[in-house]
């Protein structure tokens, strides 16, 4: 599951360095693309906006469309919603081109497309996102693509249909995608691709195939200085030596200067999964001290991962409005200097003809007042408007931020629990009791199947997923407790495996729960168990 998920974050990386790097006529979306290229978002957005602003008044569709395309990019990483109203927006603008340049609106429908789909995947709509890749596939498998988009399209086919579990297939969109990734000699991709590669000859025990695919994506990363890509390499080898090697200093070593590239990446994901990467080193070794250390660090680097995200949200409204409010004040300077132009001659003519249109300048002169007054309840009225958009828009970032706060406390409840776990190790070590690693299995085993955790679990799971047990009790009054810890479990999208590790069980006994729980719904043998708990 992590490896599939890591894979996802691939593809979306992937995307943002897609051949949508082509040189654009506009030069504040080349500015833009130079910021978000160096990891300053803030910059990137407050281009790629004011180039909206500027297509939006010139009446420019590709610009315009452009400009979208590039905001989806800059706003998906840190807010989905917003990426995907970009994109969407962005399609709409390609097709309005279609009537005076077809092949363009084609590429820029596709780019958008598989935008969303990666969108999508992030949003765990696999089957949306299938689609919309394969349509992608299907429109340009016959046509030269320069930009890589139907490489793209490739893994994200081979992901997703990885997460499906269908291998033969899975396995030959990746191989197509490399090809094309190889055939363009695009750098950006091949390193994902060989990383691909190397994990599916891994999962095949060829070691040798699997470790020449993973330093091949370090060497290409290292040549093209490609950050995140080196990242992936270096976790990746540190996992093979881990799993195949002699010793467990090498991994460490390969971990180690994967953290030290990750730390200064905005991304926090890639740093999370070093550390990750070295706490089950560290638990190889039973450093459980170390990895107390480790955890403790990811839960702090989470913690200041979410703030970013909010303050990303706040920069973006504060850009829009920033530039709104500029080009507002514009307008009105240009219109003021058009009606002191026009006063003026209308002065220089009464001086020559005062006497002779002296009426005439009255009455004009009084309609210019009416207007003027016209005019001035107008801009109160729009800057009343704004207030109110603004005043929206901040409530839905409130909103935003209470549904990340709630996720917080989810990991607040996880830090107070492993205290409490060091509090009583720390105790036992002070009183220097001879405890066997048997009788410390069982302490931690103990703090693990603690029933305060589930009644933790069932409380943030409810404030998430308002009433669900009471609409499965209502409708299945024979349903027990343990069955709906099984429907909570399957409701977060969690793998037999995972349920067996959290319920501490084996995966036997989870499928054997699993079918039981089908004959209390009364499923019939055609029914996804999975997809009706997660329409309740």
């Amino acid at each position: 599951m992590n490896l599939r998920k890591s894979f996802l974050t691939l593809i979306a990386i992937g995307l943002v360095s897609v051949g949508y790097t082509q040189t654009s006529s506009n030069q504040l979306l080349q500015k833009g693309w130079a910021e978000l290229v160096k990891d300053n978002e803030t910059e990137a957005f407050k281009h790629f906006w004011e180039a909206n602003e500027k297509a939006t008044k010139e009446k420019n569709t590709k610009d315009k469309a452009d400009a979208l395309f590039y905001l989806g990019i800059c706003s998906y990483g840190s807010s989905l919603e917003k990426g995907l109203q970009f994109a969407t927006q962005s399609l709409d603008q390609y097709k309005k081109l279609e009537k005076t340049n077809a092949e363009e609106a084609k590429l820029g429908r596709y780019k958008c497309l598989q935008l969303i789909s990666t969108i999508y995947s992030r949003q765990k709509k696999y089957e949306d996102a299938k689609r919309l890749s394969m349509e992608v596939v299907t429109e340009l498998q016959d046509k030269k693509d320069s930009t890589g988009t139907l490489g793209l399209a490739y893994s994200s086919l081979g992901s997703l249909f990885e997460l499906e579990n269908e291998t033969k297939t899975s396995e030959k969109y990746f191989k197509l995608a490399l090809e094309q990734f190889e055939k363009l000699n695009i750098t950006a991709y091949l390193p994902t691709a060989y990383l691909k590669f190397g994990e599916l000859a891994k999962q095949k025990n060829q070691r040798q195939s699997s470790l020449n695919y993973f330093k091949k994506a370090l060497e290409l990363g290292e040549k093209t200085e490609n950050k995140q890509a080196q990242v992936h390499a270096l976790i990746a080898l540190g996992k093979w030596y881990m799993d195949f090697g002699n010793n467990l200093i090498v991994p460490e070593n390969y971990l180690d200067k994967a953290r030290i590239i990750a730390i200064p990446l905005t991304d926090k994901s890639f740093e999370i999964k070093t550390i990750e990467g070295l706490i089950e080193l560290k638990k190889k070794q039973n450093d459980f001290l170390k990895v107390s250390q480790l955890q403790e660090e990811v839960i702090q680097i989470k913690d200041r991962f979410y703030s970013f995200e909010r303050e990303q949200i706040v920069k973006s409204l504060e850009v829009q409005f920033e530039v709104s409010e500029k080009n507002r004040k514009l307008e009105l300077i240009s219109k003021e200097q058009e009606v002191s132009k026009l006063t003026n001659y209308l002065l220089i003519t009464l001086l020559v003809l005062l006497i002779l249109i002296f009426t005439i300048l009255y009455l004009f002169l009084k309609r210019i007042n009416k207007r003027d007054k016209q005019l001035l309840k107008t801009k109160e009225e729009l800057v009343a408007l704004m207030e109110e958009q603004k005043s929206l828009k901040e409530q839905q970032f409130h909103n935003d931020i209470e549904h990340k706060e709630s996720q917080l406390s989810a990991v607040t409840i996880q830090m107070i629990e492993k205290n409490e776990i060091l509090d009583e190790i720390k105790n036992i070590i002070n009183k220097k009791a001879p405890y066997s690693e048997s009788e410390l299995k069982k302490l931690v085993s103990k703090y693990t199947i603690q029933d305060n955790n589930w009644r933790d679990f069932d409380h943030y799971f409810e404030s998430v997923n308002k009433n669900f047990y009471t609409r499965l009790k209502q409708k299945y009054p024979d349903i027990s407790s343990n069955d709906l810890k099984i429907c909570a479990l399957i409701k977060l999208n969690l793998s037999i495996k995972e349920m067996a590790s959290i319920l501490n069980i084996s995966p036997d006994s989870v499928k054997t729960a699993r079918h039981r729980l089908r004959k209390k719904l009364q499923l019939s043998t055609e029914e996804n168990l999975t997809d009706f708990i997660l329409t309740v």
